[in-house]
């Protein structure tokens, strides 16, 4: 009994054993919260073919924007 509760007071019990469970359970955790973010990511990444088709023929571009409303104000 003496020898247990010498072992359970030591450095080994009070800082290693959480430090050890920390990092695995972090480990554990971190691959739940990334396979989370992939899945989200997945199922956002896909575009209808309708608002695809419709994109592709809108012909405004960054520097027609700009000119028209640089020149418009001028």
């Amino acid at each position: 009994m003496e020898r247990f509760r010498k072992l359970w007071r030591g450095r080994t019990m009070t800082f290693g054993v959480p430090l050890l469970l920390y990092i695995v359970g972090g480990s554990f955790g971190l691959r739940e919260f990334a396979q989370i973010r992939y899945d989200v990511h997945k199922l956002h990444g896909k575009v209808d073919p309708a608002l695809k088709e419709k994109l592709k023929q809108n012909n405004v571009t960054l520097e027609s924007e700009y000119e028209h409303i640089f020149f418009k104000h001028y």
